[in-house]
């Protein structure tokens, strides 16, 4: 089971990429197994990225606050270049996504943005698109950073192409556990070595760089055996 560092003064480990029933219809974890399981296992702070739908962020975002958790905001998007998550503060601009739509030029992505290209190497789960190599110049001046360790997409050669793409564009590298359980929350996570107090925070640390991926091991769940 994940525990937080004790002290505030350590890095905090946020799990950027999960999701929750009704939103994402997926999902099997209803909103108080999320609660839930955030405080069972002592979470500050988690991102929840359903597929193109904000509603269950407006639903949680009270819940978690009332037992010390930051809601980080997000949707994930899957489109012919793969899947990417959005994160950013404004509710009301990430419900312009869909769950399936073409891939987002530049100039559409806020300020306040960050993109994060998830399990590169599985493709698009819901558009059926391949991985393809070239990929990464099709898609490197719009991300800020990649996600090499997945909970649902855990096998070295998923790690080894994600950790190439993230070296061949020099960005960051995240983790995130994907999680459609409750059980899986946490298995791969993103340490922040400077304060966390919002979503805000969560976008400069990544465009900052200033981002370390996570994982758990597990045979049990099929984690990076």
């Amino acid at each position: 089971m994940y525990t937080r560092l004790a002290t505030q003064d350590r890095p905090m480990d946020i799990d950027l990429h999960t999701h929750t029933y009704p939103a994402s219809s997926c999902s099997a974890i209803t909103h108080s197994e999320y609660v839930a399981a955030c405080q069972a296992r002592g979470v500050r702070a988690i991102a929840l990225t359903n597929h193109g739908d904000v509603s269950d962020n407006r639903a949680l975002e009270g819940p978690l606050a009332e037992i010390g958790v930051v809601l980080i905001h997000g949707v994930e998007i899957s489109t012919l270049f793969g899947d990417f998550v959005i994160l950013s503060p404004d509710l009301d601009y990430l419900a312009t996504f869909r769950d399936v739509q073409e891939f987002p030029k530049p100039e559409a992505i806020a300020p306040d943005a960050a993109v994060v290209w998830v399990h590169p190497a599985a493709g698009g789960g819901r558009s059926g698109s391949p991985y393809y190599p070239s990929l990464e110049r099709q898609v490197g001046t719009t991300i800020d950073a990649v996600e090499v360790y997945n909970g649902a997409h855990a096998s070295r050669h998923d790690v080894e192409i994600a950790r190439r793409i993230a070296a061949t564009l020099a960005l960051p590298e995240t983790g995130g556990s994907d999680a459609h359980r409750a059980e899986r929350i946490m298995t791969c996570f993103t340490s922040f070595p400077d304060p966390v107090r919002s979503t805000a925070d969560v976008v400069a640390a990544i465009k900052a760089g200033r981002v370390v991926p996570g994982r758990q091991r597990s045979r049990r769940l099929g984690l990076f055996g």
